[in-house]
């Protein structure tokens, strides 16, 4: 029987208990935990019996484990049709490739939308344009594209103030400017500082999802600023490759993180506590921690008020008091 159905009647029968904001999250959390550590059990199992070379495991490692979450993410029917054929293979890195791109679906039709868009509206305001211009125009559009490929809905608004995209050729000129000069190419330099003194064996690297060697990263991240630059020739097919760990970079490294924390946050809940410094203590435990304490304050206070009535009472004569 498929899981999913499994769940759906589980549910059905065994209904999870009406529990305050506060427990079920801590529940939640704890439940999360747990299927980490049988993933993790479960990986460790899968890597033994392939009995691969040392330096083999970290990647072999990152590909059973998105594997695994799919598996756990999907109902049997639908993982099959997507992954079967590719499983029966035998290749590993063949079946975590096709996840990948499964997951990822969604963002990369986003910035090949926005790419078409860029190129719809070249061609729409270069009338009056130059030759010159014309390829101008056409590449601070596939720029355009490409830095909005790349950061959230969210932040691009609030990097344009939230106005919709503005048509004419010196709206888009001003555009080009707000976007990727004055923000997404030191933006995207500053990732490659990062990226370039990343230690590629690190534990936090070894256990990333999804990764590339810096080497190779690097390589699309200065294609990209070349995009960003205005120094490629270019044409129609002209269009920046997306990459994910430029569209993660806020969660992934904590010098590109949006807001102070997130990165530490978002490395200790997906990737374990063994990935971030020891003694870390993340912002919703902490909350979680302060609302017991106000919770057990609270509780002693009542207590004590109840203690202070009934001594009162004992004291006017009131018998059976309680």
């Amino acid at each position: 029987m498929p899981r999913i159905i499994c769940m759906h009647i589980g549910r059905i029968l065994f209904p999870e208990p009406d529990l305050p904001d506060l427990e079920r999250q801590q529940l939640q959390a704890k439940n999360y935990r747990k299927n980490c550590a049988e993933r993790d059990a479960k990986v460790e199992e899968i890597i033994a019996v392939l009995n691969l070379p040392p330096k083999d495991i970290p990647a072999h490692r990152r590909y059973e484990k998105l594997i695994y979450e799919s598996k756990q993410d999907m109902n049997e029917w639908d993982w099959d049709a997507l992954f079967a054929d590719i499983e029966d293979t035998g290749d590993r890195q063949a079946l975590y490739l096709a996840i990948f791109q499964h997951y990822t679906k969604k963002e990369r039709l986003r910035r090949e939308r926005f790419h078409r868009e860029g190129l719809e509206r070249a061609n729409r305001l270069d009338k009056d344009l130059t030759p010159v211009e014309k390829r101008e125009f056409l590449a601070k559009e596939i720029a355009i594209a490409a830095v909005h490929g790349h950061i959230g809905n969210f932040h691009y608004a609030v990097l344009t103030k939230g106005a919709p995209d503005p048509e004419g050729v010196v709206a888009r000129d001003k555009l080009y400017k707000t976007l990727v000069v004055d923000f997404f190419i030191p933006h995207l330099e500053k990732f490659r500082r990062v990226v370039e003194i990343r230690d590629d064996w690190s534990l936090v690297e070894q256990t990333r999802f999804y990764w590339q060697p810096k080497e190779q990263l690097i390589a699309k991240i200065d294609k990209l600023l070349e995009i960003c630059r205005l120094q490629r020739n270019f044409n129609d097919a002209e269009k920046a490759e997306w990459i994910y760990e430029l569209y993660m970079a806020p969660k992934f490294y904590t010098e590109m993180e949006l807001r102070p924390g997130a990165a530490l946050e978002f490395v200790y809940w997906t990737q374990g506590k063994e990935c971030v410094p020891e003694g870390y203590v993340s912002p919703d435990e902490e909350r979680w921690t302060a609302a017991a304490k106000m919770t057990d304050h609270a509780r002693k206070e009542v207590e004590e008020t109840k203690k202070n009535l009934r001594e009162e009472f004992e004291k006017k004569g009131y018998v059976g008091a309680s």
